[in-house]
């Protein structure tokens, strides 16, 4: 009888044991998906595809003027730019959206390591260069630089639909490569492919701003109380 009494405890802490780690997935797997959506929702302005595709557009635009460097300058300028759109557009319409801690360091320690990785790439480079020759993966690199620049957009392009779960990130880095390995055979002007690509991208997210203006309008008490706020 008692092992009997023993045999019932442990089928039903084990039983505990199921249905509670069950509930844990379950719950940790709605967490993820109510995640997903807040991140696709809150992307939908087409904000990023507008700051993005203007970025590039502007790199090709410098490249016309031999001036490529002021492009950097205009990133800086972009993202405070992005951010006070966010609120002029966006968090008006649908609220605002924090992203995950373990996402924002994930961002920052990418950013990191690509910063780091550009800034050894050059010093090593430059050190080379000075030394009195071109080293041969420094050739190869300017022999297929379309394929590097391209490689280098797509890969841009994939981080920052991974961080900000916009699948059509994708789809521009998709858009990108083909552009560029038809590049690679096909000769034109670099700023030729970096404008049209730039203008792709731009024209999208504009479009996309549109629908999303007209699918959330702004009520007359939010027009009201912002009325309010500033007075």
């Amino acid at each position: 009888m008692r092992e009997i009494t023993l045999h019932c405890k442990a089928l039903y802490i084990a039983k505990y044991i199921v249905v509670h780690r069950w509930c844990d997935m379950a719950e940790k797997i709605n967490l993820k998906k109510i995640e997903r959506k807040a991140y696709t929702s809150y992307h939908q302005d087409g904000l990023i595809d507008v700051f993005s595709g203007a970025f590039i557009l502007s790199v090709g635009v410098w490249l016309v003027l031999d001036m490529a460097w002021m492009s950097w300058i205009l990133w800086f300028v972009a993202v405070s730019a992005y951010a006070a759109a966010k609120r002029v557009f966006t968090i008006p319409r649908i609220g605002f959206v924090k992203f995950a801690p373990h996402r924002v360091k994930a961002l920052q320690t990418t950013a990191v390591i690509v910063f780091s990785l550009t800034a050894l790439l050059g010093v090593v480079a430059f050190m080379q260069v000075e030394g009195g020759g071109i080293p041969l993966w420094l050739l190869l690199a300017i022999e297929n630089y379309m394929l590097v620049i391209g490689g280098s957009v797509a890969a841009s392009f994939c981080v920052v639909g991974y961080t900000f779960r916009t699948r059509r990130m994708y789809a521009y880095a998709l858009l990108t490569l083909i552009m560029f390995v038809t590049g690679h055979f096909l000769y034109f002007p670099l700023h030729y492919y970096v404008i049209l690509l730039g203008t792709l991208v731009l024209l999208f997210g504009l479009a996309m701003l549109i629908r999303f203006v007209r699918r959330y309008p702004l009520s007359s008490a939010d027009t009201t109380g912002d009325s309010g706020d500033e007075g």
